[in-house]
C-alpha cells in the first residue's frame, strides 16, 4: 500500500509536459543567417527539461518513457488512431471543456469552425477562447491519466491496434464524447490546447506556429529553417544518451518497445527484429544521374541495380507455430498494421515459402497490381481498386468505383482515357520480393546485401505473376571500371524508363540494412530536373490546405493548394466560337513554386479572384465541373491561368476517370501576356499523352469501325501480329537509344559544371 501511495504522489502532471511543449513553441523564429544557441533549440530545452524531470520526479514513474515519447510525437503513435479530425473535433468540443475555464458562449463558436476565419489551428483556437479572468494553473491530470484516456478514446476506433480492443472489450464502451468530457474536465486552457492537437495527431500548427500572418512577410522573409524543429531521434539520443534507445528503435520501430528497452536499463546490447513489431525502413538516397549515383557508393566494390516495381511496401512477417496454420502480420510503408487490408496476398506468402522450414521470417516486398491477360505488372492505381474488393475489417470497401458528376455540355471523346480497365477481370494483387531480415532467431540486417539476397533467392519460390524476386543486374565489379559502369547504368536505366518500370535502386553488394555509409540509391526519371512529365494545364482555383501550409509555416491568408484543370469542349469551341470554354478541375498542386515564386502567384490570384468555394457563372469567363471528392477551394480565378506541370508519370486518383500527374509540381506560370490560358492541353491531347507515358498506344478510334475494333489493335489482336510486333520492337530499341543519349548528356553536363550536390534522403 505504501509503493502505491508514493507512485500516486509520484505521478507527473500532465501541466509539466505541457510546459516543454509550450517553451518548444516560443522558441522565436529567426533567419537562417542567424545563430541558434542550443538553450533556445527545441533540443536545448528539452534536455533541460529532462534534467529537471529527473531530479524532482525520479525514480520515474512505469512507462514514463512510452507516455512522453508518444505524446510528444502523436503521428509516430500508429498504435492509437483516434478518427478525429478538425471538422468533427469541433463539434464535439463544446460540451467537453470545463465551464470554469471556457465560457460556454464562447465554445459555442468552435461549431462554426468551418464557416469564419480562423488560424488554421484548433488548439490555438480553443487557447483563445478561455475566460478573460482564467488564471494559470496546474492540472490535476497525470501524464498517466491523459495516456489511460487516450487509449480508450483509441478503442472506439476501428483502425486502431487490436490490443486496445481486447483491453476494454470487458467494460461496456462509452462514447466519444463521455472519454472527451473526461480527458478534458478540469484542464487548464494551454493543457486543453495542446491536447487538442494531440488528439488530432499534428503538433506542429501549435508548436512552430506561423511567425507572421501576412503572406509576403511570412513567404519572403522566413523559411522552413526558421524554427528549429525537434525530431524524434533527438527526443531518443536526449533521453538515452547510452544510445540503447535508438538502437532498438531502428530495429523494432516501435515506440513502447524502444521505451521497454530503456526502462530494462538498455539490457538488451545488440537489438534484432522481433515478429510482429515493424523494422525501421531505412531512407534511401535521390541518384540525380548515373554518375552522381554510382558516386554515393563509389568505396564499394561491387554494385548491383535493382529494379524499382510502381506498388506498396509490404513488410512481411510469418510465424509457425507447430503444427497450427501459420500466422501471417504485414506492415505498410506509415508502419501501419495492414494485415487484413491485404488479405489477398496471404494465399501467395505461403506460396512463396512453400519449401522453407527456418522458423519465423520477416521479408521486404512490393505489393504490385499483376494483369494476366497483358502478362505484365499493372498501373500503380489498379492496386486501390483491388485492396478494397478483396481486404477484411475497416478498410474493406473504402474504394467505391465511380465518376464525378458532369453537366451536359458537349465534351472531347475520348474512350480509353474513360476507361478504367479492360482487363479487371485477370487483374489481381501480386508480390516482388526483394530483401529478409530475420530468418529463424538470426537477424539480417547486419549480414552484407549479396548474402541477404543468395538467402532469399534460396527461400522464396517463384510462381510466375504471383511471387516474384526483384529483378537486378551488376553495374560494378572487380573486373569493370567506373566508366564502363556509368555506360552499363545508364543502358539499364533506359531500358527500365522504355518498358514503364518506376526505376532503379542501386545497392552495394556489402552493404548492410540501413547502412548510412553506403545508402540505397534510388534512381527515378523525375529526380532528374527538366526529365519528368510536363504538360500545360490551367489554375482556375486555389485554397490553404493544412499539411502543405505547415510545411512552409504560413497563416490562412497563404494559398498554397491550386486546382488544375483541363480544356474539355475544344471540339465544340471550334464549330461555336462565341461558347465559353468549359473546364474540368479534377487533382490539385501544391509543391513545384519557390517561396518567392509562391508569394508572387498569390498575388496575381488574389488580383482577379472571386471568393467562395461556389462563384457565379456570370463572374468567370469559362464554365467548369469539379471532382466531387476534392475539398472545396476558397477562391477561383476570373481568368483561368496557364501552368507548366512537372510530375513523375500518370495515375488516376479514386472516383476520377481522368489520367492526372503523379506527385505533381508547378515549375511556371505563365502571365496572359506570355502565354494564353487558351494553350492548355486539351482532353484528348492529355488522353494521348498519358496513354504513351504508361504505356498503351493511343490509335485514333475514329480510323476503326467501333471502339471493340480500336480496342483489339490497341492490343495488337487485329492484322499482322507480326508486323505489329516488328513496329513495337524496334520503336522500343529507338526509345532505348534515346535515353541512353540523354543520360550520357546529363553525366557530361553534370562533369562540366562539377557540380557538387548536397545528398538528398527520401523514404
Amino acid at each position: 500500500m505504501i509503493r502505491v501511495a508514493n507512485e500516486q504522489a509520484n505521478q507527473i502532471p500532465f501541466s509539466l509536459f505541457v510546459s516543454l511543449l509550450h517553451r518548444i513553441a516560443n522558441i522565436p523564429a529567426h533567419n537562417t543567417s542567424s545563430r541558434v544557441t542550443a538553450c533556445r533549440s527545441p533540443a536545448g530545452i528539452l534536455a533541460k527539461w529532462v534534467e529537471n524531470l529527473q531530479n524532482n520526479y525520479s525514480p520515474l514513474p512505469r512507462n514514463t518513457t512510452t507516455h512522453v515519447f508518444s505524446l510528444l510525437f502523436p503521428e509516430e503513435d500508429s498504435h492509437r488512431k483516434y478518427d478525429l479530425q478538425e471538422a468533427r473535433l469541433s463539434q464535439l468540443l463544446p460540451d467537453c471543456l470545463d465551464t470554469s475555464t471556457f465560457p460556454p458562449t464562447s465554445t459555442a463558436r468552435l461549431k462554426q469552425w468551418n464557416k469564419q476565419q480562423n488560424s488554421g489551428c484548433l488548439g490555438q483556437e480553443i487557447f483563445a477562447l478561455q475566460s478573460s479572468n482564467a488564471e494559470p494553473f496546474i492540472g490535476p491530470k497525470s501524464l498517466q491519466d491523459i495516456n489511460v484516456l487516450l487509449d480508450e478514446l483509441a478503442s472506439t476506433s476501428a483502425f486502431s491496434d487490436k490490443t486496445l480492443h481486447a483491453d476494454y472489450s470487458l467494460s461496456p464502451p462509452r462514447s466519444k464524447s463521455s472519454i472527451l468530457k473526461s480527458l478534458f474536465e478540469s484542464l487548464p486552457a494551454l493543457d486543453a490546447a495542446y491536447l487538442t492537437q494531440i488528439i488530432l495527431k499534428d503538433l506542429r500548427p501549435i508548436l512552430y506556429a506561423p511567425p507572421v500572418a501576412s503572406t509576403s512577410r511570412a513567404l519572403l522573409e522566413y523559411n522552413t529553417n526558421s524554427k528549429s524543429v525537434l525530431t524524434k531521434e533527438q527526443f531518443m539520443k536526449t533521453w538515452d544518451p547510452s544510445g540503447s534507445m535508438l538502437k532498438m528503435y531502428r530495429t523494432r520501430a516501435n515506440i513502447t518497445e524502444a521505451a521497454l528497452c530503456f526502462e530494462a536499463g538498455g539490457a538488451i546490447a545488440h537489438p534484432r527484429p522481433r515478429w510482429g513489431v515493424p523494422v525501421e525502413i531505412p531512407k534511401s538516397a535521390k541518384g540525380r544521374s548515373p554518375k552522381h549515383a554510382l558516386n554515393v557508393l563509389r568505396s564499394s566494390s561491387t554494385i548491383w541495380a535493382e529494379t524499382k516495381y510502381d506498388g506498396e511496401r509490404a513488410q512481411i512477417h510469418v510465424r509457425f507455430r507447430g503444427q497450427g496454420d501459420p500466422q501471417i502480420t504485414i506492415f505498410s510503408k506509415s508502419k501501419r498494421d495492414s494485415t487484413m487490408d491485404r488479405v489477398a496476398v496471404h494465399p501467395i506468402i505461403m506460396e512463396a515459402l512453400t519449401g522453407y522450414s527456418m522458423g519465423d521470417i520477416i521479408l521486404d516486398a512490393e505489393m504490385i497490381a499483376y494483369s494476366d491477360d497483358r502478362r505484365r505488372i499493372e498501373e500503380f492505381w489498379h492496386i486501390r481498386g483491388l485492396i478494397a474488393r478483396t481486404a477484411v475489417g475497416a478498410r474493406a470497401g473504402g474504394y467505391r468505383r465511380g465518376e464525378t458528376q458532369h453537366d451536359s455540355r458537349t465534351q472531347d471523346s475520348c474512350p480509353s482515357l474513360h476507361s478504367n480497365s479492360s482487363t479487371a477481370s485477370t487483374l489481381h494483387l501480386a508480390l516482388v520480393f526483394f530483401d529478409v531480415l530475420q530468418v529463424g532467431a538470426a537477424s539480417m540486417l547486419n549480414a552484407p546485401y549479396y548474402m541477404r539476397r543468395s538467402l532469399l533467392e534460396s527461400i522464396i519460390t517463384l510462381v510466375p505473376g504471383r511471387s516474384m524476386l526483384a529483378d537486378r543486374t551488376i553495374i560494378i565489379d572487380g573486373q569493370v571500371r567506373q566508366a564502363e559502369g556509368q555506360k552499363r547504368l545508364r543502358e539499364t536505366w533506359a531500358k527500365r524508363i522504355t518498358e514503364y518500370e518506376e526505376g532503379l535502386v542501386l545497392k552495394a553488394s556489402d552493404s548492410t540494412y540501413g547502412d548510412w555509409k553506403l545508402p540505397w540509391v534510388k534512381l527515378k526519371k523525375d529526380y532528374v530536373p527538366g526529365y519528368g512529365d510536363t504538360i500545360d494545364l490551367v489554375v482556375i482555383a486555389a485554397a490553404w490546405e493544412k499539411d502543405r501550409a505547415r510545411e512552409l509555416r504560413v497563416s490562412t491568408s497563404t494559398l498554397t493548394t491550386f486546382y488544375i484543370a483541363v480544356l474539355s469542349n475544344s471540339s465544340q469551341m471550334n464549330i461555336d466560337p462565341g461558347c465559353k470554354p468549359h473546364f474540368i478541375a479534377y487533382f490539385t498542386a501544391s509543391y513545384g513554386l519557390s517561396r518567392e515564386q509562391l508569394e508572387e502567384f498569390n498575388f496575381w490570384i488574389r488580383a482577379d479572384a472571386v471568393d467562395g468555394p461556389k462563384p457565379s457563372v456570370d463572374e468567370l469567363c469559362y464554365t467548369y465541373n469539379m471532382l466531387q471528392t476534392l475539398p472545396k477551394p476558397s477562391v477561383f480565378v476570373r481568368n483561368p491561368i496557364l501552368v507548366e506541370l512537372y510530375g513523375a508519370g500518370f495515375t488516376k486518383a479514386p472516383q476520377s476517370k481522368y489520367y492526372e500527374l503523379r506527385f505533381p509540381r508547378i515549375t511556371k506560370p505563365f502571365r496572359p501576356s506570355e502565354r494564353s490560358y487558351m494553350e492548355c492541353l486539351t482532353l484528348r491531347d492529355l488522353w494521348a499523352i498519358a496513354l504513351e507515358a504508361v504505356g498503351r498506344e493511343a490509335h485514333d478510334a475514329t480510323k476503326y469501325k467501333d471502339l471493340d475494333e480500336w480496342g483489339r489493335v490497341l492490343w495488337g489482336k487485329l492484322g499482322d501480329e507480326t508486323a505489329e510486333e516488328q513496329r513495337r520492337e524496334l520503336k522500343r530499341q529507338r526509345s532505348i537509344a534515346c535515353w541512353e543519349e540523354r543520360l550520357e548528356n546529363i553525366d557530361r553536363e553534370r562533369s562540366r559544371k562539377r557540380r557538387k550536390a548536397d545528398l538528398e534522403m527520401s523514404p
